[in-house]
């Protein structure tokens, strides 16, 4: 089954907002058993969502659109949609009543353009929209196509998605099962492991398993896919199973986590089933390593805190590296990171601290040490380890590739070294 995505609003086109939904609706769809065979962003205007209409209704089984359903003029979608399924606007007081009580819920002022909210194609299903005041509209074609309507705002869409949208789906098509696992990797590139697994990924396609690489910076995301009669859901399962197994198997070493956990995810999962407690030290990296692992719910049992050591006086004070070091070799060097590590972590009392002191540019460079030049640290039980990377030229670039490959390291001393007693 194909179902296309239009995503509608100037501001998408422009740049001024990032097309999430899109993101957001084809995990779900795929999931779900869907082909997301194509997603278009379009203008708010009224021949242009009639002609892309009529270009996705030409193959699609699904149209699903968001956006265009505000209480403002240039909010066109629902009067296009009532134009192209011939129908009228007509006045749902059900559904203005509800409007004028969340208004009223939220002690926010209600006036008569919030009630033209309510002014919906008269041959549609109304989805209610308990989380805001554009409700979704449902169409369907004699053909047995389905048309679906949905406000742009990100948590809006998702509720009548889940709430509304994917059930209605699965009850009108007749989907086939498709299962997904994801294992994460990370301190491997997607070519060295790609050859890795070269004569398992070889065998799939007998078996009628799909495979992915999704690499990004510092990782790399393995998908593994099967597909099949609904009512054999148990034997795809158990497939899938041992198919993901196989893999694991074969990258043991560089296997950080599977499902949608990253490397946040896996260094505090460790830490939490060791017992072992962490802090940061961050002079290139600006915070970004700390943010990273304390945007995780529950990070507070085993991430302590942290130091944007990013000035001098800054890692003499407060992390205890010596000026001498600093005079003679600089504060990006294997003395400065190893002793900002180890600072931190007797400052701040943790088992584990990581420290990061490098040339994020643009500018700053110098031959010896060459902007994307980062020096890194782990300090742990039995001292400090230093590695030193180079990460190109592009300065959030360098940041994000240095925040992620100083967790692969800390990941990879957990694993190797002993585990605390006591």
């Amino acid at each position: 089954m194909n179902v296309h995505l239009l995503s509608i609003g100037d501001e998408l086109l422009i740049g001024q907002t990032i097309n999430t939904n899109a993101a957001w609706m084809g995990k779900k769809l795929t999931e779900d058993g869907w082909r997301v065979s194509r997603v278009v962003i379009l203008s708010d205007d009224p021949e242009t969502i009639r002609r892309e209409l009529d270009d996705a209704l030409s193959i699609a089984d699904a149209v699903l659109l968001t956006g265009g359903l505000g209480p403002t003029k240039d909010d066109l979608t629902k009067h296009v949609l009532a134009d192209y399924f011939g129908t009228e606007l007509v006045m749902h007081q059900d559904i203005a009543d509800k409007i004028k009580a969340w208004f009223e819920s939220r002690n926010v002022p209600f006036h008569e353009v919030n009630r033209l909210q309510a002014m919906l194609p008269r041959d549609c299903t109304v989805l209610p929209n308990p989380l805001g005041t554009a409700s979704g509209m449902w169409f369907e074609r004699p053909s047995g196509q389905v048309v679906v309507s949905m406000p742009g705002v990100p948590y809006e869409m998702e509720g009548l998605m889940m709430s509304e949208v994917l059930p209605r789906l699965r009850s009108h098509f007749k989907l086939p099962t498709t299962l997904y696992e994801t294992i994460v990797t990370a301190g491997i590139g997607e070519s060295s492991l790609a050859a890795l697994v070269s004569d398992w990924e070889s065998a799939l396609p007998s078996k009628g398993v799909s495979l992915a690489y999704l690499p990004s910076p510092g990782q790399v995301k393995v998908r593994i896919g099967v597909q099949g009669p609904a009512e054999d859901r148990k034997s795809l399962a158990h497939l899938l199973e041992a198919e993901a197994q196989a893999f694991v198997d074969l990258a043991y070493d560089h296997v950080i986590g599977r499902g949608d956990s990253g490397l946040p995810e896996a260094v505090l999962n460790m830490l939490k089933k060791r017992g072992e407690t962490l802090c940061t030290a961050e002079s290139c990296t600006g915070g970004q390593i700390a943010a990273m692992l304390t945007a995780v719910p529950g990070a507070s049992a085993s991430m302590w805190g942290g130091v944007v050591a990013y000035d001098n006086r800054v890692k003499q004070d407060l992390l205890g590296v010596s000026a001498e070091n600093l005079a003679k070799h600089g504060a990006v060097s294997e003395c400065v990171v190893k002793a900002m590590a180890r600072g931190a972590r007797m400052r701040l009392g943790t088992d584990w601290a990581l420290a990061t002191s490098g040339v994020a540019g643009p500018s700053g460079g110098t031959a010896a040490k060459p902007v994307g030049l980062v020096w890194m640290a782990v300090a742990g039980p039995e001292g400090e380890m230093a590695w030193c990377h180079r990460f190109g030229s592009q300065r959030e670039r360098i940041v994000q590739r240095a925040s992620r490959r100083i967790l692969t390291h800390l990941h990879e001393a957990m694993r190797q070294g002993p585990r605390r007693v006591g």
